[in-house]
């Protein structure tokens, strides 16, 4: 229960952008019953003065229109047990433009659609917020005006929606110089780097590196930086935007170790 209500502040968030970017919706959890568990929540919005809005009460629309949307969306893996085609994702997109555009809201009827890479990554919250459940288990969603159950049988690849959703791929070789955050240590995983603050994942295909460093002939630690030839692969969409980014560490080329704490905020000659 915990992770679906995670789940749903999370798709709130992004269902709500369809309205106005600068509306905050707010998850409060009302009751909990015993037994098979059950959960009241309730939507608060709040929004930055905005004259895009109308000045009529538009919270409870909004807040049917979020409503309607998790329907739609829970909905759309009752009926499913994955996606195989792209028009899934189109038609599941109409239905929620749709369901923004009645809430009339807005003075400029100028309501921006949810993108379909927000649509699959919503889905995969909903999937892996029941994915503790078992076969015999059960979830529904209930609202004022009708229940869904979930199906727990849905699945998909995350890797099989980005070939959905991709476009185009350009891939190129670079030098760049990423921060370690978190080493791989047995050689058949990522290495996790702090890029532009955030955090990559990023394999490293250079062998005779890595067999240095299993050997403990080359120390790296957390905080340290590499230099390497990395080669990044950008996956675009049907829209324009980037659907993924992928990096592959060629050949680490030198160690940057990490300044000292106390040495970090000065100025070094």
């Amino acid at each position: 229960m915990s992770a679906l209500i995670d789940t749903f502040q999370s798709i709130d968030r992004q269902l709500v952008q369809s309205v106005d970017v600068k509306i905050e919706p707010v998850l409060i959890l009302e009751d909990i019953e015993a037994g098979s568990l059950r959960a009241w929540l309730r939507n608060t919005l709040q929004a930055i003065d905005d004259e895009a809005l109308k000045k009529m009460d538009w919270k409870p629309a909004v807040g049917r229109y979020l409503v309607r949307a998790k329907y739609i969306l829970i909905d759309f893996t009752r009926s499913n047990t994955t996606i195989s085609d792209r028009k899934q994702l189109i038609e599941l997109g109409k239905q929620l433009f749709s369901a923004a555009q009645e809430t009339e809201a807005r003075l400029i009827p100028a309501y921006a659609p949810v993108p379909q890479i927000e649509i699959a990554k919503s889905l995969k919250l909903l999937k892996e917020a029941t994915s503790a459940l078992s076969r015999n288990d059960s979830a529904k969603y209930i609202t004022p005006a009708d229940e869904v159950s979930f199906n727990l049988q849905f699945d998909f690849s995350p890797e099989a929606i980005e070939e959905l959703l991709t476009r185009e791929t350009i891939s190129n070789e670079q030098a760049m110089i990423l921060k370690v955050k978190k080493p791989d240590y047995l050689g058949d995983s990522m290495w996790d780097f702090r890029f532009e603050n955030r955090t990559i994942q990023a394999k490293i295909l250079d062998s005779n590196w890595v067999n240095r460093f299993q050997n403990r002939e080359v120390e790296v630690r957390p905080g340290d930086a590499i230099k390497a030839k990395i080669n990044v692969s950008v996956r675009y969409g049907y829209d324009g935007e980037v659907v993924s980014s992928h990096y592959t560490i060629l050949e680490v080329l030198h160690i940057i170790p990490g300044q000292p704490e106390e040495q970090s905020g000065l100025f070094l000659p």
